[in-house]
């Protein structure tokens, strides 16, 4: 369909050509709509841009619409204002200067995301901008210059005569045509824009007439951009402009980078780097709601679809799945955004697959390597989430699916089904989560005022980490991992038998295991004020005392050295008494 849209409308702009070539223009409407066409000073070149902006008229005078023009030597700020007020359509050619550029390390919005116009009618075609030429930047536009703006924009922009900013028409379309900055790029002599920086360019740009009320932001220095892009606005006032962008000339959808404008809810930014006579560099972009008609009632754009899975080595719901494998997802299309924190693997017990993830874009197919091989007997995760992108910004829809490594579970490993139930003691805990090599990657705190009685579905020892642990798989902390200790043990099962509180006079020395630890400072009636949670390869430190602590499980020691000093760590199979 849009195939054949773009050929009705290339047919319609070669017409437009034709007929103001033979000096034909056909019957106006009873209300014709109004375009205004900006051309500012820029030297040399003005007569080139006036040589456009006549071309554009001519299309739009085509249309059957009404065409003003404001051209330097005359195109002050006085004069634009008035011609724009109520217009449909504005076309600005002449000098941009936009923001992010190497001019300031700050956006001046008084002087950037506008209007390069002259300063008076006696200085010709001029472009010194310190002297002939001013930039009439954001604030100009929506009428906010203060006194402590640049001088030139408070005399020369409307400032010192306390205009209102422009006012088109409701809904109206800004072209920007051959203006540095306005579709991403920059200028000549300056380095390549990144897509970072031709996005913020885009943005900033396109702020200010969105926020006037436009609904439609478009630059281009595409061939006969600006005449083809008035020639659709004006012929197709029921087409979306998200349609209207695809159809102009040099759009490119395999270069198409589509974002969120992050200042102006419900509006997108689209900017593509391609290649044109002038070189490789973002010389197209739109911005503003693509559903959005410029008759101004709300269409539907269909946008391309967002990227989906065709492919998965190992398949969802695998079993027999050798330990050593790798995974592999191929999608529809090319997509970006493939990494660790869009392509993750964990076991059904949350600890996490450290590995390599890669992405070929020949094959369309991401690749994740574990680290070590699988474990055996264990079911593992495969999570994609929405940081994957298809190449013009549609996320894919989170998705998730499961395998099974071959073989028994290790020795170490103990699954509980149905759920064992765990008895957690009076006092303050820590539950963490895992990679599989032990790192740990979050931590909750909280502190039971009971006993409480929860479920495990696992019990086994993590790399690095000493001790065995508890999967917790209901209560406060479902989904972490418990150190067993006598604050945490099996229903049924005693816990190990405290030593008894002492008082240590010189300090003895304390042993903690390698693995993550979590000290705490306590109120006066056992309430944690404080915790400190760190990982330590095996560690030495020094106690005072070992003792009871009010609504605490367990015997406490209190630390005077080393990373927990000051902080009680509880006595267990970790954290133990060294022999004197």
């Amino acid at each position: 369909m849009r195939d054949r849209l773009r050929a009705v409308i290339t047919t319609a702009v070669s017409l437009a050509m034709a007929w103001a070539a033979l000096g034909v223009t056909p019957a106006a409407a009873a209300d014709p709509l109004k375009v205004v066409i900006i051309v500012g000073p820029t030297g040399a070149q003005t007569d080139g841009y006036r040589s456009t902006g006549n071309s554009i008229a001519n299309a739009a005078e085509a249309a059957g619409a009404e065409v003003v023009k404001v051209y330097s030597p005359r195109a002050t700020w006085a004069r634009v204002r008035n011609a724009v007020a109520g217009a449909n359509v504005v076309v600005y050619l002449g000098h941009g200067n936009g923001y992010p550029s190497p001019y300031s390390t700050s956006e001046w919005t008084d002087r950037v995301n506008g209007w390069g116009l002259n300063r008076t009618t006696e200085n010709g075609d001029s472009d010194n901008w310190s002297t002939t030429m001013v930039y009439c930047g954001e604030k100009a536009l929506l009428g906010t210059l203060t006194a402590s703006d640049g001088s030139a924009q408070w005399n020369y922009c409307g400032g010192k005569t306390n205009t209102d900013g422009i006012a088109p028409a409701a809904n109206w379309v800004m072209i920007y045509n051959k203006a540095c900055y306005t579709p991403g790029a920059g200028e000549g002599w300056d380095v390549k824009a990144t897509e970072s920086v031709a996005f913020q360019r885009v943005r900033n740009y396109s702020y200010p007439a969105l926020k006037q009320g436009g609904g439609a932001y478009f630059a281009t220095d595409m061939y006969q951009g600006g005449q083809q892009l008035v020639d659709l606005v004006l012929r197709n006032r029921d087409m979306t402009f998200g349609e209207i962008a695809e159809a102009a000339n040099g759009f490119s959808l395999a270069a198409q980078r589509r974002f969120a404008h992050n200042e102006l809810t419900g509006r997108q930014v689209w900017i593509q780097r391609t290649s044109t006579g002038m070189g490789t560099d973002y010389w197209f972009a739109y911005a503003g709601n693509p559903s959005m008609t410029p008759s101004g009632v709300m269409g539907t754009y269909v946008p391309p679809a967002p990227p989906v899975v065709t492919g998965r080595s190992p398949d969802a719901n695998q079993t027999d799945v050798a330990p050593e494998t790798y995974l592999e997802v191929t999608f529809d299309q090319p997509v970006t955004g493939v990494s660790g924190k869009s392509f993750k693997v964990a076991d059904a017990y949350g600890l996490r697959v450290t590995g390599t993830v890669t992405y070929q874009s020949a094959t369309r197919t991401a690749r994740f390597m574990p680290a070590a091989p699988l474990e055996t007997g264990m079911k593992y995760k495969v999570s994609l989430t929405s940081g994957i992108r298809s190449a013009l910004g549609a996320t894919l829809a989170g998705t998730s699916y499961w395998f099974t490594a071959a073989g028994s579970l290790p020795a170490t490993v103990t699954a509980y089904a149905p759920a064992a139930e765990l008895v957690l003691g009076v006092g303050t805990n820590t539950g963490y989560k895992f990679a599989v090599n032990g790192v740990m990657v979050a931590a909750k705190h909280a502190t039971l005022a009971e006993p409480v009685v929860a479920t495990t579905t696992m019990r086994r020892t993590i790399a690095n980490q000493g001790g065995t642990w508890f999967f917790v798989a209901s209560g406060t902390w479902k989904g972490y991992w418990l150190q067993q200790s006598s604050a945490v043990t099996l229903a049924g099962t005693s816990a190990a038998s405290a030593t008894e509180s002492q008082l240590f006079s010189p300090a003895r020395t304390i042993a903690l295991r390698k693995g993550t630890h979590t000290g705490y400072r306590f109120s006066a009636d056992g309430a944690m004020t404080v915790a400190k949670t760190a990982t330590v390869s095996y560690r030495q430190a020094t106690t005072t005392q070992l003792r009871s602590l009010p609504g605490q499980t367990g015997l406490w020691f209190r630390v005077t050295s080393g990373t927990w000093s000051g902080y009680w760590l509880r006595s267990s199979s970790v954290v133990r008494l060294m022999p004197d």
